[in-house]
């Protein structure tokens, strides 16, 4: 790491929870997979519209879980230009 480049505290939290070992993640797809799953038991139980709410609800948290993968891609990036990985 340059001494230029000093680490912000933006970047600090950025690492903190997006980095390497960001939890954010694998508890968004957790949470999909629970919200697809009860979508599933929902449509099984003949719940149509409850059914249609669940599917709803997942592609919300899909997308949100995909923009923090794409945000953690950028944390590990920038750690790793910066030296710190």
């Amino acid at each position: 790491m340059s001494a230029s480049e000093e680490i912000s505290e933006t970047d600090k939290i950025l690492f903190k929870y997006m980095g390497v070992r960001s939890p954010v993640v694998p508890a968004g797809c957790v949470i999909t997979a629970g919200i697809l799953g009860t979508g599933f038991w929902q449509f099984h139980k003949g719940n149509k519209k409850g059914s249609q709410l669940f599917m709803r609800a997942r592609i919300v948290s899909q997308a949100i879980t995909v923009g923090a993968m794409m945000l953690s891609l950028y944390a590990q990036a920038k750690q790793k230009r910066l030296g710190l990985i």
